[in-house]
């Protein structure tokens, strides 16, 4: 069958890129096929076009508007499209590419890629292992698929501006892993993932709602600090009056008994009556009377034995302030925080292998979320550890953490405690079978170290500069040439880079089923039915 080229091989070639000219246009991200003898056979090497001029040789630059306008009425201007394009290997007998370890012949004709060879190479890969997420953006009929061992071994980053279409590129993994009996753990900022629909391979909705319940009793006084807004920088003698309280209260729940200062017998009240939380704010408040009840001429508070000596070294105003944040936590997330509730990691290791468990944050502030999650991918990592050494632990299966509203949790030029959690795991957990996924629509907002650490990236449309350069700085393999396409994408629509995927690609996103909430609202909508109610 004899094939029109495209275009012909032009100027100085290398193994890696060359240019070719054409009269047809060729479109941005297309596959291209370069053919040529060697040998006993013909070479066939795939390309893709990363950029593309279109000039006339009878119109120089410095041609005046006067030359234009009259080489214009003699001559037909079409001009001639000239495209630099990115080599990607030669395509093998097994459709596998080979990498060139010479530049193609000059002159070689190229042609668009046939969808069939297309498949052929895209279709080599061990689709147990794939996800398939889509269809190449420039041959909508090839399907498009990512390995996922890769995304969890090598973590994947999911980056766009608002709309952009990442939350749904998110649903179609969570889809396409639940088809494999995957073991995922979302942290859901928003609760758009708790009534998602996931079904395994056999049939069976596997989306396990978890609500968060925070045991402080078995936290270090740091993460209690950390979850009432106690920062030691900014306010290191209240972070030094938590650290003693829980040190206080957990000596005399120790011992059986609730320690209240107002009381005449202090070691009356049975412990189990109230929660830590309580303890520790009766504890705080009975101090705080017994200092202001004190005669100024005490040399101190000990009037009554009680093992919280540090209330004589501290000021009324700091006793106070704790005391105040202590009563907004409870305020805000009493009804989460559950003494002896059962840890994150033993739930999934009790109930949600082979899940899509998915960690309800709603009603959460920033302080709380940071300190759950930080201490999650902790845990995560070290019974991963232990059950890979060992054979012991809660978590027998590898699990994938999609974190959503990342930069919330690893923002650049601030300290969390998920930023280190997240850089321990990025740096150790790719042979324990722990993988993260960071899904953000701030780029610019994520720590640049931890982005880093993501190998393979999906990234949809970002229109702010800041944002692709704050991208391409912690990808090295985002060129400038992929940079140049995404302010151009449209919803759903994605470069894909990494070991998740032979070579990059500009693919567009099928659209998910799973997940139902998260979608614009229609206000106009609403309010005709508003209207229309009255």
């Amino acid at each position: 069958m004899n094939r029109k080229p495209l275009g012909y091989c032009v100027g100085i070639l290398k193994p890696n890129e060359v240019t070719f000219t054409s009269f047809d246009p060729p479109r941005m991200g297309e596959f291209i096929l370069i053919e040529y003898p060697e040998g006993n056979g013909t070479v066939q090497v795939l390309g893709m076009v990363n950029h593309i001029e279109r000039f006339d040789r009878f119109l120089p630059e410095d041609n005046n508007p006067d030359h234009v306008e009259a080489i214009r009425k003699i001559y037909r201007i079409g001009g001639i499209f000239r495209a630099r394009t990115t080599l990607l290997g030669q395509v093998g007998e097994d459709g596998r590419l080979i990498r060139l370890k010479y530049p193609p012949m000059p002159g070689a004709p190229v042609y668009t890629a046939d969808p069939e060879i297309l498949r052929r190479i895209f279709a080599a890969e061990d689709d147990r292992k794939m996800a398939r997420i889509g269809s190449l953006l420039t041959s909508p009929d090839v399907d498009v698929g990512v390995d996922i061992n890769q995304i969890v071994s090598r973590h994947l980053a999911i980056l766009a501006v608002t709309g952009g279409g990442k939350s749904n590129a998110v649903s179609v993994i969570l889809e396409e892993i639940a088809k494999k009996n995957g073991t995922v753990l979302v942290i859901d900022v928003h609760g758009e993932y708790v009534d998602a629909d996931f079904y395994n391979s056999d049939g069976e909705r596997v989306t396990n709602p978890i609500d968060v319940r925070i045991d402080l009793s078995s936290m270090p006084p740091g993460d209690i600090a950390a979850m009432c807004g106690i920062d030691f920088d900014r306010s290191s003698r209240q972070y030094y009056v938590m650290m003693e309280l829980v040190r206080c209260v957990k000596e005399n729940r120790r011992r059986g008994a609730l320690m209240n200062v107002m009381d005449t017998d202090p070691f009356s009240e049975d412990v189990s009556a109230s929660s830590f939380i309580d303890d520790l704010i009766n504890t705080l408040r009975g101090l705080i009377e017994a200092r202001r009840s004190r005669k100024k001429d005490e040399e101190d508070v000990g009037a009554v034995d009680l093992p919280c000596d540090f209330v004589n070294t501290t000021k009324p105003d700091e006793l106070i302030g704790t005391y105040i944040r202590l009563v907004n936590l409870r305020d805000k997330i009493g009804d989460r925080i559950q003494d002896n509730a059962t840890p994150i990691v033993e739930l999934i290791g009790r109930h949600g292998e082979g899940k899509i468990n998915v960690l309800d944050l709603r009603g959460l502030d920033y302080e709380a979320m940071d300190v759950v999650v930080s201490h999650i991918l902790l845990s995560f990592l070290k019974e991963r550890k232990r059950w890979v050494q060992e054979r012991q632990g809660h978590l027998r299966v590898p699990v994938l953490v999609v974190i959503e509203e990342a930069h919330i949790f690893a923002p650049k030029g601030a300290s969390t405690k998920t930023k280190y959690a997240l850089s321990k795991v990025a740096r150790e957990a790719r042979k324990f079978g722990l993988g993260v996924v960071l899904v953000s629509q701030r780029p610019k907002g994520l720590d640049e170290n931890v982005l880093s650490q993501m190998n393979n990236w999906i990234i949809l449309r970002i229109v702010e500069p800041e944002d692709q350069r704050h991208v391409q700085r912690a990808s090295e393999t985002l060129s400038a040439d992929l940079l140049q396409y995404l302010p151009a994408l449209n919803p759903g629509e994605a470069v894909l880079l990494g070991p998740f995927t032979r070579v990059p690609l500009l693919v567009k996103f099928r659209l998910s089923s799973a997940r139902k909430g998260g979608h614009d609202i229609d206000a106009v909508e609403e309010w005709s039915r508003f209207t229309t109610r009255r």
